[in-house]
């Protein structure tokens, strides 16, 4: 969803944050809210899952929990039919850029090709969720799990998965940017900070003067 308000003269634009565990993503997004809001645009920063219900991200995140994966698409897509109701679209509306952490990318990454679901299945539940919000520029932070998931333990339960999980994982990110190149940006993650958030910023600056 691309809002423009001629009067103010301002882009509303809904970008969204995509990789696997580890890959910097909260860290990048902090230091962009900081740019764009130095630029004066009005920002919202948001995730999932948790952006619509705190309670499914706690759910869906606890290492001690067991959830089918039929269950966690249910559960990611009920946080999102929240999350795009009461915060994405009131904020696309107000012309505002919306910042996520994760989106529908994440839902097709790790409950397609990391749990194996059908992925024509999650889109249809993911689709009716999104109501028709699309992001307007996908960056997708890229590392190689056995690089970035060696530094830390595990804090959830995805983190907690099998190296080959992760693997598959980022593959159906990577399979997601090749069938859409116009929207992702493929950012490898493994550099320095400055340097990825030197690249995050040309391609925000390139969206925005569009």
């Amino acid at each position: 969803m691309n809002l423009y308000d001629e009067d103010t003269m301002k882009k509303a634009a809904f970008i969204v944050f995509e990789g696997g565990e580890k890959v910097g993503k909260t860290t990048q997004l902090q230091l962009l809210k900081t740019y764009l809001e130095e630029q004066g645009h009005a920002v919202v920063l948001t995730h999932e899952p948790g952006g619509g219900d705190p309670d499914i991200r706690k759910k869906l995140l606890d290492k001690k929990g067991i959830l089918t994966p039929e269950e966690e698409l249910d559960m990611f897509c009920r946080d999102r039919t929240l999350h795009v109701e009461n915060i994405i679209k009131p904020a696309l509306e107000k012309d505002a850029i919306v910042l996520c952490d994760r989106f529908e990318p994440s839902t097709i990454a790790y409950q397609g090709h990391g749990r194996g679901m059908d992925i024509a299945h999650i889109r249809e539940k993911s689709k009716q969720a999104r109501q028709n919000i699309w992001p307007d520029l996908i960056l997708l932070l890229d590392a190689d799990p056995n690089i970035v998931l060696s530094r830390e333990e595990a804090t959830s339960r995805f983190d907690a998965e099998k190296i080959e999980f992760h693997q598959k994982v980022r593959q159906g990110f990577l399979a997601q940017a090749a069938e859409d190149p116009a929207r992702w940006r493929v950012i490898d993650a493994t550099r320095s900070m400055e340097e990825v958030r030197q690249e995050i910023k040309k391609h925000i600056d390139s969206l925005l003067t569009i």
